[in-house]
């Protein structure tokens, strides 16, 4: 700040004291104003308040010093200005009353020069500190301020935009509802005209008793089961979702393995496939159909993709990692390459084209698995052999509150 913002009020009823007063000061480059009693230093400030300092004689006729001060301080605007009285009494009381009415310090006459300078570089360098905190202040006020609107500016912005966020996912939720809809409807009324069509053929094709017919009747019929099979597929895709968790419970792993194993018996004697269990985890809350799903996609797969030079091997682990229970299936079959890991999980998709089959059960296995919260993870090597792991949430109570039990169980072996 430079030394002419410092503006000082000189108050004193003679004109030499004043004109004494600022012929010393004004050295130091102040600007002043002067006013020769206190009424016409009240008129001053009633009109500027912006002085840094008010030396004031006391003794002043009608309004002396003390009772100016008095009314002075009477405005809050005013209450920031320190006073420095100006006096030849040099006592006790007269000093007493002086800052009783709010001044900051004394000057007795006759006036020391330096004494006087000082004293008012005190005040000065007092001022200009202040002024300094308060610029610091309104600057730091400002940039809150700035900030505060950013803030404000942004949070509306990530409002908005999760407001579009949630009307797009609910349009999205909506598209794929009406998505599962559509194939869960198509898929069931599909099946009763295409039974028709096969009974239709079929009668006519008892019908007519050529040779050069019976191909054609074999080729037929095969379309024709492997529509219903794609019908099938696509009504076992629209369940996952539409019924996905409506009988969620505690399941144990044999039971499942157990309705599993009925269903792919014929599977395991006609490939003499070993199947060792070992199930460390015992049960689990989930949904028991989805679970047998999981199952039996996983252990068909690795009796379809047997190696035809090996009697396969099959393994089902279960366990716990962390917190998670793992489901792992591992086979020594044909394998394939660790590139194509994503495409197994693709609907419709395949890497061997050698055996019969549609491409879906992966693509139900990774959606049942993904829609409950877990992740499945797979490792193969081509003619090695293939391992699945399934990663479940692990849901630590029943329904009925008590913890589950997590216990080894043996090693089974079927044959």
């Amino acid at each position: 700040m430079d030394s002419s913002e410092i503006k000082i009020l000189l108050v004193d009823d003679r004109e030499d004291n004043l004109v004494s007063i600022q012929a010393v000061l004004e050295k130091d480059g102040y600007t002043f104003r002067q006013a020769n009693s206190g009424q016409q230093a009240l008129k001053i400030l009633l009109k500027e308040i912006d002085f840094t300092l008010i030396l004031m004689d006391v003794h002043m006729p009608n309004l002396n010093g003390f009772e100016t001060a008095s009314l002075i301080y009477e405005r809050d605007k005013l209450k920031h200005i320190p006073i420095i009285f100006i006096t030849a009494n040099n006592n006790d009381n007269n000093a007493f009353r002086g800052y009783q009415t709010g001044a900051a310090d004394y000057i007795y006459k006759p006036i020391n020069p330096d004494l006087l300078r000082a004293k008012v570089s005190v005040f000065v360098d007092l001022y200009r500190k202040n002024h300094l905190l308060l610029t610091q202040e309104k600057k730091l006020i400002q940039i809150n301020n700035e900030l505060e609107e950013r803030v404000r500016k942004r949070t509306e912005e990530l409002e908005t935009k999760n407001t579009e966020l949630e009307i797009k996912n609910a349009e999205l939720s909506k598209v794929n509802n009406d998505l599962d809809n559509f194939i869960y409807t198509a898929s069931h009324d599909l099946k009763a005209p295409i039974a028709n069509i096969e009974g239709l053929l079929t009668a006519l094709f008892e019908e007519i008793e050529e040779e050069n017919v019976l191909d054609i009747k074999k080729m037929v019929l095969s379309s024709i089961e492997k529509f219903k099979h794609t019908i099938n597929d696509l009504t076992e895709i629209s369940k996952v979702q539409k019924e996905s968790w409506e009988d969620v419970g505690v399941v144990k792993f044999a039971d499942v393995w157990e309705e599993v194993k009925t269903d792919i018996q014929t599977s395991i004697d006609q490939s003499k496939a070993q199947i060792k269990l070992d199930f460390k985890v015992r049960e689990i809350q989930f949904s028991k159909k989805n679970l047998r799903s999981i199952l039996y996609n996983l252990l068909s797969n690795a009796i379809k993709y047997s190696s035809p030079e090996r009697t396969p091997l099959i393994e089902v682990v279960t366990h716990k990692k962390h917190d998670a229970i793992i489901l792992r299936v591992s086979d020594n079959g044909l394998g394939f390459n660790q590139t194509y890991q994503n495409k197994i999980f693709g609907m419709f998709k395949r890497l061997h084209q050698h055996v019969e089959g549609s491409g879906i059960g992966l693509y139900i296995v990774k959606r049942i698995v993904e829609n409950s919260g877990g992740k499945i993870e797979v490792h193969s090597k081509v003619d090695e052999g293939t391992t699945f792991e399934i990663y479940f949430k692990k849901n630590g109570k029943t329904n009925d509150g008590e913890t589950l039990k997590i216990a080894p169980s043996k090693g089974e072996v079927v044959k």
